[in-house]
């Protein structure tokens, strides 16, 4: 895929040439559809991260998409994984090299629900103790959508690449200038997004805090984790002015209701909460 394009002609707030050095290049690897996680690949030099890397069945799709940037696999040092359902962390494994950063209690919490879909615990035992807030008609969409039976098939503990390369975000800051990790849990307990500093100006990688563009969309096949932060974490995307990047629709620009400086409303990354996690 090609660059990430502004979709306004100027961005208020976009850097001039001097202030955009050392800002990052953002590149669509694969773009956000339905059933398809959106994978962002941005660099800076000879730094190359990716955020989210689809399911372990667009593997193809991925590897396309940075052979079209001219980037291999080895050269990528870093993954960043907004969330763990397997859309968005099933390719992990495809990085040889990098060191991989998201949350610890987003992991646990995930890898429960695997691990628990296959023992052959049934839909009803496996997401009352994972989604407490979920109703029988969540319970019914998901049935439809076949999802015990997708998490079967794809799930191996090896599509997440090795646990001893991940660098806990509860304990570990990112290490990269012009990358900021917003919390947005909600969608699950450790969700997160990224406010990027393009060479073009702002961006919002907004992960399942912010599925697609349209606001009121509700196409997902999982159900919030809570709703009430799920709803806090998207009024906080609301606020960001900027290019938005959702997690399975096209960038779109974003005006911004406030500021967000200095309203964190309490969505800090921490390691407990999360029904059924380790």
């Amino acid at each position: 895929m090609s660059p990430v394009r502004t979709p306004a002609r100027r961005r208020r707030g976009a850097a001039p040439a001097a202030a955009r050095r050392g800002r990052w290049n953002l590149r669509i690897l694969m773009p956000g559809l339905p059933l398809q996680a959106c994978s962002v690949l941005i660099t800076r030099g000879r730094e190359h991260i990716v955020i989210d890397t689809g399911f372990p069945q667009h593997d193809s799709l991925l590897l396309d998409g940075l052979a079209a940037a001219s980037i291999t696999p080895d050269e990528v040092g870093a993954v960043i994984n907004t969330h763990y359902h397997l859309d968005h962390c099933g390719g992990n494994f495809l990085f040889p090299r990098a060191q991989f950063y998201g949350s610890r209690n987003d992991y646990d919490w995930a890898v429960n629900i695997y691990n628990s879909v296959c023992s052959g615990e049934t839909r009803r035992e496996v997401f009352r103790q994972f989604y407490p807030e979920a109703g029988d008609d969540e319970f019914d969409r998901m049935d439809q959508a076949r999802l015990l039976q997708l998490l079967r098939w794809m799930w191996d503990p090896a599509v997440l690449g090795p646990r001893e390369r991940y660098r806990w975000l509860e304990e570990h800051a990112l290490p990269f200038s012009g990358l900021r990790v917003i919390p947005t849990p909600g969608h699950t307990p450790g969700h997160i997004s990224l406010v990027v500093e393009g060479r073009d100006g702002d961006y919002l990688i907004a992960g399942d805090a912010r599925p697609f563009a349209e606001d009121t969309a509700n196409q997902q096949d999982m159900p919030p984790w809570k709703q009430r932060l799920a709803a806090r974490s998207r009024d906080r995307i609301l606020r960001f002015e900027g290019v938005v990047i959702p997690g399975h629709d096209d960038p779109f620009s974003q005006t911004g209701e406030a500021a967000e400086a200095g309203e964190d409303g309490g969505l800090a990354l921490t390691n407990a909460g999360a029904t059924g996690s380790a």
